[in-house]
């Protein structure tokens, strides 16, 4: 049984130690370990990887939750760090070991404090946010019902340390994953005339698709359409008969999410005809854009302030957050915690300034202990 670590030790250890989602297992069993030893509650919940910790206070009060994700990302780190990722091909590349060390820190105080704290706080360990859909794992334990209020925080690579991203409404975006198989008949390079090419008509739909944003959305609302994969053809001399265009779309509205939709179906389905093929169009729905409540944003930026933080607005990112998924069953916030400008999230030269786990855990204290 571990002894109370340090918050420097316990984050290092989960930077050299990542996991990939839903595989987890010694980042849980980690989790579990420190959080025993400050005797906090685990929840009995049916979970293969992540956990939810409960601290209840000795006064009467609401029901909240924090959430934070552990699990890591397929990437080989690149940062010559004494405590570098040990896992080849693996390495916290979006700062969830910062997350996860906030909310054990967090947690800590919180259970040193309950004779002040009123109602009782959840602290979700989370699996699996990079796949998209682990708030699932979670939410169909319905350990969270009857929560006021859900919070959580995500590492910001273009905040300094104590800058704290706050703003209401969508801080990340709608994620849609898009497919289109456009089948026309196979023949000789030489021989064009006796097939019909779906390279070319795949060259005119990506042209096509890219108008929706640039002439069909205004300027003043946020929308990306982006093919990221072409996949066809076998040789240097053979049309082939189909070709595979794959990407992503990213909106911060549903409204504008069913247009672009409509839109893209529209295209696609016209264009491949004009070209005498056919098209099959799939598209399938990630998380929905977050939506921070409004009373939640003003509390958050005035607990900033008053901490002697910087609160900051900040710009909506076309990225996608599972955290989503709580938001649309109970009122929930995202902030963006500084960690110092350093490399993009996902680069593996992604470098979280450990000082930020401070001020995370100061502000959380908090906003929990007093929300």
């Amino acid at each position: 049984m571990h002894t109370t670590l340090p918050a420097i030790e316990i984050f290092k250890h989960l930077h050299e130690n990542p996991e990939l989602s839903f595989q987890e297992f010694k980042t849980t069993d980690y989790i579990k370990e420190v959080l025993s030893a400050e005797e906090i509650e685990i929840l009995p919940l049916p979970l293969k990887t992540g956990l939810v910790a409960r601290v209840r206070g000795e006064k009467a009060g609401k029901k909240i939750a924090f959430r934070a994700d552990i699990d890591a990302l397929p990437i080989e780190e690149k940062n010559a760090l004494p405590y570098r990722s040990k896992h080849t091909g693996i390495m916290h590349a979006c700062g969830h070991d910062i997350h996860t060390t906030v909310a054990i820190e967090t947690a800590r105080i919180l259970q040193h404090n309950r004779n002040k704290l009123r109602g009782e706080v959840l602290f979700v360990f989370q699996p699996a946010e990079e796949a998209g859909n682990g708030a699932f794992e979670i939410l169909n334990t319905h350990v969270l019902e009857g929560t006021d209020a859900i919070f959580s925080l995500h590492t910001s690579p273009v905040l300094e340390v104590g800058e704290i991203g706050i703003k209401e409404g969508a801080i990340t975006a709608a994620v849609d994953i898009l497919s289109i198989k456009i089948t026309g008949r196979g023949a000789h390079g030489a021989q064009p005339q006796d097939g019909r090419d779906p390279i070319v008509a795949s060259a005119a739909i990506i042209t096509a698709l890219q108008s929706i944003v640039a002439r069909n959305i205004s300027p003043f609302r946020q929308a990306v359409v982006s093919i990221t994969r072409i996949t066809g053809g076998s040789s240097w001399n053979i049309i082939p008969s189909d070709v595979l265009l794959e990407g992503t779309v990213r909106t911060t509205d549903n409204a504008l999410r069913d247009f672009i939709a409509k839109r893209i179906h529209h295209i696609v389905e016209q264009t491949a005809c004009a070209y005498d093929e056919t098209a099959q169009v799939s598209i399938t729905k990630g998380p929905p854009a977050t939506n921070n409540d409004k009373t939640l944003a003003d509390y958050a930026w005035q607990m900033a302030q008053k901490l002697n933080f910087k609160p900051v607005r900040p710009e909506v990112t076309m990225v996608g957050e599972d955290f989503a998924h709580y938001q649309s069953m109970y009122k929930g916030i995202m902030v963006w915690l500084g960690v110092g400008k350093t490399h993009a999230l996902h680069s593996p030269e992604f470098q979280a300034d450990p000082e930020a786990i401070a001020v995370g855990t100061q502000y959380f204290s908090e906003l929990l202990m007093n929300k």
